[in-house]
């Protein structure tokens, strides 16, 4: 098997090598190629077989991860409800969404057991949550149709700036630039973000691209900074991120300092925006939030409605459980297994930073695909985070080309891959989460060896226990 996957790389080495397929341009047409084949065969199935399961979620819960939980902010509609106007100016799905909403019974299902309660809207962070009741309230203002136009628009002028910006500081040529544009605004993550409406994760990786820019450029910090805690609010995985500065320059003191800052930065947002929340939705208070958070807990990572397009490990778990007819699929133990694999791949990947023997490509694609293993629950559209890994990847191979034997080839093969249509609502997280699973064992091998090393044994010649 091993040999298999090697003369495999190897042939796909030597045609990205041969044929400059690591070059934004031509990367760009792979890349919108696979999205087309994968698209074209799809029709082809559903014409024949009837299935509509396609590369996208169904159609009847499109764009729900914004407005349907907007809508879920019940106490905003009141009047929207009394006055009927939504009956013949709203679409249909927009309608069912405000008459049918599961997350408008927060109140109602803090006081259920896990296991009957729905979930709710209140696990959200205090930033996010501001986010969701201010599109609430303009769609009671307006229609959800404007506030779609508002949120959806402002995305997509975001990641115009964004890729300008990484441009810029990348130093990158304007054909790179408009790959950049493509993976922030086209690439098949951003497209199912969109259709999913999951626009708070999508923020999330917009500003975390932003940045990253700052941080490999040096310039503009306090900027980079500021996006990095704003990013950091709405997901909370790009916090990870901030332990690039150990390669950073300067004393350790000033790369700890560099660190610190969006952090402190990101507490200070917090302690804004609760308050916020809470004054803008009564039930948001911390005990509630808490309450919010474990029903979430029961029902995306016990239960089963996290399941569809998760990216994680912890699907592979619950799918060996249920092969073995095991209930319930979820292992507490199992999970902490996981979880303390995940720690030790993240503490070694600090290490590797701390002693500075890893390069930047390579710790930023661990310390974005550990977390997309190793949280229960990481949907399919927070895929969006692997656009800086990617843009990274791209415009470092463009300033200096790479030969045979590169180590970033590899992983820019499995970062494509991540982000290209594999498979369906199970398939394709699973397949994900293998490739990340592969990228990320070979970025930590080489750090493995200087471990043993450095604490004076080698895997092969120490002795067994």
């Amino acid at each position: 098997m091993l040999r298999w996957l090697r003369h495999l790389y190897g042939r796909m080495e030597s045609a990205i090598l041969d044929h400059g397929l690591y070059r934004p341009g031509r990367l760009l047409l792979v890349m919108v190629g696979i999205l087309a084949v994968r698209g074209l065969g799809d029709d082809i199935f559903a014409a024949f077989s009837g299935d509509r399961d396609s590369m996208f979620f169904p159609a009847n819960d499109r764009y729900a991860d914004f407005i349907k939980v907007a809508l879920s902010y019940s106490h905003i509609f009141t009047e929207t409800l009394a006055d009927k106007a939504y009956l013949n100016h709203w679409p249909h799905i927009f309608r069912l969404y405000l008459l049918d909403n599961p997350y408008d019974l927060s109140a109602h299902n803090l006081a259920l057991p896990d296991d009957q309660a729905d979930v709710t809207n209140l696990h959200l962070p205090p930033f996010a949550s501001v986010l969701y009741l201010s599109c609430a309230h303009l769609i009671a203002a307006t229609n959800p149709l404007v506030a779609m136009a508002v949120f959806w628009g402002a995305y997509l002028i975001g990641g115009w700036g964004v890729a300008r910006m990484a441009r810029a500081h990348f130093g990158v040529s304007r054909e790179c630039g408009r790959f950049i544009l493509f993976a922030a605004l086209a690439c098949y993550p951003v497209l199912w973000m969109l259709s999913r409406g999951n626009l708070a994760g999508g923020y999330s990786g917009l500003l975390t691209l932003g940045w990253l820019a700052t941080a490999v450029s040096g310039r503009n910090r306090w900027a980079g900074w500021v996006m990095l805690a704003l990013s950091v609010n709405l997901r909370p995985e790009p916090a990870l991120l901030v332990l690039i500065e150990l390669l950073g320059t300067g004393s350790l003191w000033a790369r700890f300092c560099r660190m610190a800052i969006p952090g402190a930065l990101s507490v200070a947002l917090a302690a804004i925006a609760f308050p916020i929340a809470h004054a803008l939705y009564p039930l948001y208070t911390p005990d509630n939030v808490r309450r919010g958070l474990r029903i979430y807990h029961y029902r995306y990572i016990v239960s089963d409605m996290g399941d569809e397009w998760n990216a994680s490990l912890f699907l592979w778990a619950k799918g060996v459980l249920m092969l073995m007819d095991v209930r319930p699929r979820y292992n507490e133990t199992l999970a902490q297994a996981l979880e303390l694999g995940g720690s030790a791949a993240l503490l070694l990947a600090i290490w590797g930073a701390w002693a500075r023997r890893i390069t930047l490509p390579v710790l930023v694609f661990l310390l974005t695909a550990l977390p997309a293993m190793f949280v229960p629950v990481y949907s399919y559209y927070h895929i969006v985070a692997f656009v800086a890994v990617l843009v990274l990847l791209v415009a470092d191979l463009e300033r200096n080309p790479p030969r045979p034997g590169d180590r970033r080839l590899p992983l820019l093969i499995v970062t494509v891959l991540v982000m290209s249509p594999l498979g369906g609502r199970y398939s394709n997280g699973l397949l994900d989460s293998l490739l990340m699973l592969g990228g990320t064992l070979y970025g930590l091998a080489p750090l493995a060896r200087d471990a043993f090393r450095a604490l004076g044994a080698s895997p092969i010649s120490a002795p067994a226990s």
